[in-house]
């Protein structure tokens, strides 16, 4: 028996399958090695959108055996999170909890500024002009512009909640068509989304075709004004371009939830640039994805063991086999 709380082995993992005619998997490595010692597995449950990232797809598929996953599980999830760190850093939400965490107060003095009063909130400066208040004034996101670089199934997510919020919404996605999405939306090339979009935010998956699309050129064709966010890959971005921009205020921010290393080594720029937001790979964490998650593989495993399958499955060219 191996301790719950951490990726197994290939080798425990083989062990702990020897004898399974299914699997509910979604970090650990189910390799080649590891099917090849599980002769009774007849089907996998994959906890994931896309099952690839720790599954042998084509060895499995080779084998005759069906993959269930879960396609769009967290797709609500990263879509709220996506807003909530767009407000974060273009109104100051992180840098202001941090002021207060870190107490940074000079005195005491109150100040009447054009008829306002401001008392005990000068914590960022001894003149008025540094007041929190005045310095913290991010954009109002009605009337913006976001555009979505990739419009899967969290973009779209993302694309309600912008227009909810009174923004223009911009997509780029080659593989989408105008006439298959709201009028609200407009579709655009990258470089047009990324010259008039005031925040951009990432929603693509990493694969040969999207692999540092976001480049060092196209970056700087973005607005001094503009945020950027990214809650998708790290891979898909010149992280060394979106740097240099943010050292030099050429943008005005960005929020990061992925890093082309995870965690970021203490001596990384990023943790120096005081117009960024950052956070630890947790956009797609929440209670709810997990919940329908283990509800679909529930039914979909109850099906496949009467005798049933699923009207779609992750490989279904295990059929051919």
């Amino acid at each position: 028996m191996t301790e719950l709380g951490r990726i197994l082995t290939e080798d425990e993992l083989a062990d702990a399958l020897e004898d399974c005619d299914a699997i509910i998997i979604e970090f650990d490595p189910l390799t080649k090695k590891v099917l090849d010692q599980a002769k009774n597995l007849k089907v996998i449950a994959s906890v994931r959108g896309g099952a690839h990232a720790n599954v042998d797809v084509d060895a499995v598929t080779k084998r005759g055996i069906p993959i269930f996953n879960v396609p769009g599980r967290n797709q609500d999830t990263v879509a709220d999170f996506t807003i909530g760190m767009m407000i974060a850093v273009s109104r100051g939400i992180s840098k202001g909890n941090l002021l207060i965490k870190n107490r940074v107060i000079t005195d005491d003095k109150t100040y009447v500024e054009n008829g306002f009063c401001v008392t005990d909130v000068n914590w960022v400066g001894s003149t008025p002009e540094k007041f929190a208040y005045l310095q913290y004034k991010g954009p109002t996101l009605a009337g913006k512009t976001m555009g979505l670089v990739g419009f899967g199934a969290i973009g779209r997510e993302t694309a309600k909640r912008a227009l909810a919020f009174d923004m223009k919404v911009l997509a780029y996605d080659p593989f989408v068509k105008q006439e298959d999405i709201s009028a609200d939306i407009r579709l655009v090339e990258l470089e047009e989304l990324m010259a008039e979009s005031d925040f951009v935010s990432i929603h693509l998956p990493v694969n040969d075709g999207t692999r540092g699309i976001v480049s060092a050129e196209i970056l700087g064709k973005m607005k001094p004004t503009a945020y950027l966010i990214n809650t998708a890959r790290a891979a898909v971005m010149d992280y060394d371009k979106l740097i240099e921009m943010l050292q030099k205020d050429e943008l005005a921010g960005a929020a990061l939830d992925v890093y082309p290393v995870e965690p970021l080594p203490n001596n990384h720029p990023l943790l120096e640039l005081d117009n960024v937001v950052l956070t630890p790979h947790i956009g797609g964490c929440s209670m709810d994805p997990y919940d329908r998650s283990y509800d679909k593989l529930f039914t979909e495993l109850s099906l496949f063991l009467d005798g049933g399958m699923p009207e779609k499955v992750y490989n279904p060219e295990f059929a051919n086999y």
